[in-house]
């Protein structure tokens, strides 16, 4: 009665409703302009994670991931001629003097000794580089790349390609900023500025040779990039098709225009609420505007059907009564769909990945304004429209409806064995999940982001970074009397701190590492050592000898060869590698664990003498987080939803028997894909609760239906016959408008976003068929007799 009265209440003020609705609107419309995506690499971690804080120390210690690679292949593949050093100079100049950019350290700035020749004891005279007078460039070539500094590094093994490593400006400290997520905003947005800045630098030289750029910045960027361009022209596409599918459905303009500004408007909202609290979407949120599109539409879908069936009722409602039956009659229906919705999404909240936990927020606030949109915008506008002209007569059921409907009917049994089969086929490819995540599966092979990811794979050493720490006793700073090596501005005491024995246990390390097929580059202070070894006849440098060279170092070559692998007053230095991912695939546990193993096992180090970092491991961490997430909420999914059920059906056998070709549905799609071998990755760990959230829809409107029809004085059978002649056809067209929505995902350039659409896409056709053929032969093998009234 009261619900009557709040509808009837709208419909008699539908101007008001109208002008309320378009006053928040356009408060909506200013709030939207403030919200943004974050691309940054800290999207990738989890919160609380032992090894973000190991990772953030290590950073502040040494240097993060903040940097971009950029290569250069000349055309004519003569690196080192005059006229390929000039412009590799040039392009070296434009970079460094790019905004965001801190630093560049190129080939042209590699120290040479070999080229010709110089002795240790003359080191402190000065290095001559690739830019300086006399340099022998034959000569230069093969020192570069035998290198065990510089080879895969700044130069390729074959000599073709130059590189150089621009150091981007780092984020600034924002914790004690007025506005930190507007710090925040800024610093995204210029960096965002400077990459742009660069690619268009890459362009600008492509005329000379091949440039490619990498780095997880780039990949964070590009990320954002695709999922950005996949939201504006997609998210029309989507629109527009679904639009395509309701004119043909319909045959009336007014549904299809009406359901298409529901939409919008329940985006315009979600996004504008979103923009005032000022949260972010990031790469796993992407899809949220297509997601509650279509929830929306399909939502108004069943009004219109609804309507429609009413209003084809001879002697039915009229008028305002008609609209006020529409809308009373599937009140709770459609509100126990959006709660089970919010509640499926609830789930993702209780993540310790703020992306994920974020992501959740944004669904469950999105669903409700949704359900709050169509509920009070919609029938405010169908009291403007001619609502006295008599609908079109409805179209029989599709085929595929009716039959489903004879198959629940007369085969309910056969259908319960073909699931059963479908549920162990499931259960064992849920078994062979795994979870095989590389960076560069997530960029199709013709884009750019791709083609320099495989290059900077097989040419210079590997793309996506890791770190690898051991401790040592600290230095502490000691007075050496007559100290031969040191001058009135010593500005290295430290050198004494570097001893044979560190290297040696530090090199052995390096090795294991660089043995290892899936590790590319691994530099650190023994790469320097080695070096060394090519003017000692290979011999292993004296403690003596090692500290003449620290103390012939200029301080720019330091700063670039000593400072970023190692920390005396900490203990510490540092290995600073790469995997190519572009080869076979790799556990990236087993790589932690083993290489810790052998620290501890062959070279002594203590268990809290090692640490193993960097964006590879924080990666790994974030993945197997979403999937123990999803993994252990999966049970409070199911539990709330059987809670909606109850509370709309009052009954613990349509409860369950609801829940069944739901879970069979969202588990059959997972299992698929560990029977085919496709691994879970940021998006796709989401699916089992997008599927069963969305999919429960069909079974609250066939369950109310149903229910209604037994009330009647049908039998199951009847009743099962006579829902799908009616709410069938709301549940096909809701299905169809789904399935090609996610289905237009499938033409993005971003995998993760590819494997989502096609899966939920998949996962929903599932659960059409299983609400329209396993749930009904369930309520007919569970009825009182097979078929009595019930």
């Amino acid at each position: 009665m009261h619900v009557a009265k709040i509808v009837a209440f709208l419909l008699r003020h539908p101007l008001a409703t109208l002008g309320f609705g378009a006053l928040l609107a356009i408060l909506a419309a200013f709030y939207s302009t403030r919200f943004s995506f974050d691309a940054s690499a800290e999207t990738l971690v989890v919160e609380g994670d032992a090894n973000f804080a190991a990772y953030e120390r290590i950073t502040e210690t040494f240097s993060g991931d903040d940097f971009l690679l950029i290569t250069f292949a000349p055309h004519d593949g003569v690196l080192l001629s005059d006229a390929n050093i000039e412009v590799f100079e040039r392009l070296r100049v434009r970079i460094a003097a790019t905004d965001g950019i801190a630093s560049v350290f190129s080939l042209l700035d590699v120290p040479l000794l070999k080229s010709p020749p110089v002795p240790l004891t003359e080191l402190a005279a000065g290095l001559k580089t690739l830019r300086s007078q006399g340099v022998d460039r034959e000569l230069a070539i093969e020192e570069l790349r035998g290198s065990p500094l510089f080879r895969e590094l700044l130069i390729s093994a074959d000599g073709g390609s130059g590189a150089m490593r621009a150091n981007m400006v780092p984020p600034p400290e924002i914790q004690g900023d007025a506005n930190p997520v507007q710090a925040r905003k800024r610093y995204l947005a210029a960096r965002d500025k400077t990459i742009a800045d660069i690619r268009d630098i890459q362009t600008e030289f492509s005329e000379f040779g091949r440039v490619h750029i990498g780095g997880v910045p780039m990949i964070a960027a590009d990320m954002i990039a695709f999922v950005k361009s996949d939201l504006v022209i997609f998210g029309g596409v989507v629109v527009l098709l679904i639009m395509l599918v309701l004119y043909l459905a319909f045959r009336e303009l007014r549904w299809v225009l009406l359901p298409a500004a529901m939409a919008g408007l329940a985006v315009l909202y979600t996004t504008g609420a979103l923009g005032a609290m000022q949260t972010a979407a990031t790469v796993i949120s992407s899809n949220f505007v297509s997601l509650l599109v279509i929830m929306t539409i399909s939502l108004t879908i069943h009004l219109i059907v609804r309507y429609r069936e009413l209003a084809a009722m001879e002697g039915g409602p009229r008028g305002e009564a008609l609209i006020t039956e529409t809308f009373v009659s599937k009140l709770a229906p459609c509100f126990y769909t959006a709660l089970t919705t919010i509640a499926a999404f609830g789930s993702l909240t209780v993540s310790d990945i703020p992306p994920v936990e974020d992501f959740g927020w944004m669904m469950c606030l999105g669903v409700a304004l949704a359900f709050l949109t169509a509920f009070t915008m919609f029938p405010a506008l169908l009291m403007l429209l001619e609502r006295d002209k008599p609908s079109a007569t409805e179209k029989p059921p599709a085929r595929l409806i009716k039959h489903l409907s004879r198959l629940a009917q007369h085969k309910a049994g056969l259908v319960c064995v073909v699931s059963l089969v479908v549920a162990i086929a499931a259960g064992i490819g849920i078994s062979r999940l795994s979870l095989d995540n590389r960076f560069i599966d997530y960029f199709q092979d013709d884009t750019e982001i791709y083609q320099g990811m495989v290059y900077i794979d097989q040419h210079l050493g590997g793309t996506v970074p890791f770190e690898v720490v051991v401790s040592f006793p600290p230095w502490e700073q000691v007075v050496i009397e007559d100290d031969f090596f040191a001058d009135e501005t010593d500005e290295f005491p430290a050198r004494y701190w570097f001893t044979r024995d560190k290297l040696d246990r530090l090199g052995a390390l390096q090795k294991a590492l660089e043995a290892r097929t899936e590790v590319g580059k691994v530099l650190s202070v023994a790469s320097l050592d080695e070096l060394a070894r090519d003017f000692t006849g290979g011999e292993p440098l004296s403690d003596l000898e090692l500290i003449a060279v620290l103390s012939a170092l200029p301080p720019d070559i330091k700063a670039e060869l000593i400072d970023p692998y190692a920390a005396p007053a900490k203990g510490q230095m540092r290995l600073s590698g790469r995997v190519i991912e572009s080869g076979p695939y790799f556990d990236r546990e087993a790589l932690v664990a083993e290489v810790t193993d052998y620290a501890t096992r062959e070279l002594g180090f203590a268990s809290d003498e090692i640490i193993v970092s960097g964006m590879l491991v924080l990666f790994n961490d974030m993945l197997q987080e979403l999937f123990a997430s999803q993994r252990d909420t999966l049970a409070y999914v199911l539990l709330a939803t059987l809670l909606m059920f109850l509370i709309l059906l009052r009954s613990v056998k349509f409860a369950l028997l609801g829940l069944i070709p739901n879970v069979l549905s969202a588990a059959a799609v997972v299992g698929f894909m560990g029977l085919a071998g496709i691994s879970l990755d940021m998006m796709t760990t989401t699916i089992a609760a997008v599927s069963i959230g969305i999919g429960v829809d069909f079974a609250i409107h066939y369950l109310h239906r149903y229910r209604l029809e037994l009330g009647a004085g049908h039998t199951a059978k009847e009743a099962v016959g006579i829902c799908h002649a009616n709410i069938g056809r709301a549940l096909y067209l809701t299905g169809i408008t789904i399935i090609i929505g996610f289905s237009v995902l499938m033409f993005s350039n971003f995998v993760p976003t590819i494997m989502f659409g096609l899966l939920v896409a998949v996962a929903m056709g599932l659960a059409l068929i299983a609400n329209l053929s396993l749930l009904p032969s369930l309520l007919v093998l569970t009825s009182r007799e097979g078929g009595d009234k019930a």
